[in-house]
């Protein structure tokens, strides 16, 4: 691993006020892997708590913060838990978070799997637009900025971070299929497009590896309707094909957003270059992150 940063006090309050909602939003569904039915209600929160997950259906209720120390599993995707409570899937509310730029929301939850909606980042984003945005002027976040650049490798994927005048994303995702070879997704966050290009970019999965996952208990509530199957000469996916010619290194920025989100920090002035990610990655690349504001 390369790392090195120059930057001396990375981690500043910032003046502008911590984000909510104003009013509740719900949604229903089936869970991507483990397959059951759930629930879940976005709350506002009047407090800088931060995104939480807040499991209703057990007595008493547990929350659950979304950080990085409640990590439980990074398998096909991002799961947290406490104690024996556990909540599947979460990188995609995660990333619409991080995406609106919401600072404070109790995800409740009725069931174990956040619901995979069409398995997209876009339902959560449309829900929580839809509940609109509250600013608390007296409740400061912290941002992340840093005055030097750094490159770090984990496993085979590779993240470079430099300071930029706004926060910038490009995601690279390369695969020896004939049909995908190398896709690249950019983004800048302070554009304002993150619901129109990253958000509606599904979950994917090649048909290959369906039985082998449902043998380890994943992808159990997986369809044409929540994901997009790669086989060996077409893609199959639900009426209408893909979204975007470049839809899967699209969604790979979706879940690094959604990851990041677990620092608990707002990202600010940063270039973030990506390729070879998996959330267990992104996970570990977000804690060396938080190691060096000294959190």
């Amino acid at each position: 691993m390369n790392f090195s940063e120059n930057s001396e006090n990375p981690l500043s309050l910032s003046n502008a006020g911590r984000t909510t909602i104003k009013k509740t939003a719900s949604l229903n569904g089936t869970g991507l892997h483990k397959g059951g039915k759930s629930e879940i209600t976005f709350v506002p929160a009047e407090e800088p708590s931060g995104i939480r997950f807040v499991k209703t259906d057990v007595f008493p209720r547990q929350a659950i913060e979304a950080g990085l120390k409640n990590v439980i599993d990074t398998a096909r995707g991002t799961s947290l838990g406490i104690g024996k409570h556990a909540i599947y899937t979460v990188e995609h509310v995660l990333s619409a978070c991080m995406g609106l730029g919401i600072d404070d929301l109790d995800v409740e939850i009725r069931g174990d799997e956040i619901p995979a909606m069409d398995g997209s980042a876009l339902p959560f984003s449309l829900a929580l637009l839809g509940a609109g945005m509250k600013f608390k002027q007296n409740q400061p976040k912290k941002i992340l900025n840093l005055s030097g650049k750094f490159e770090i490798s984990i496993e085979k994927a590779k993240y470079k971070v430099k300071p930029s005048g706004s926060l910038q994303f490009s995601v690279t995702y390369e695969h020896p299929h004939k049909l995908i070879k190398k896709q690249t997704a950019e983004i800048c966050l302070e554009k304002d497009d993150y619901v129109k290009e990253i958000a509606p970019a599904r979950t994917f999965g090649f048909k290959s590896e369906i039985e082998e996952l449902r043998k380890h208990g994943l992808a159990l509530g997986g369809s044409l309707e929540n994901a997009v199957v790669i086989d060996e000469n077409c893609f199959l996916t639900s009426p209408g094909g893909l979204r975007f010619e470049n839809e899967f290194a699209r969604h790979k920025l979706l879940d690094l957003l959604g990851d990041l989100k677990l620092t608990g920090l707002s990202l600010r002035n940063l270039s973030v270059e990506a390729s070879y990610t998996s959330h267990r990655t992104n996970v570990n690349f977000a804690k060396l992150l938080l190691e060096r504001t000294g959190k």
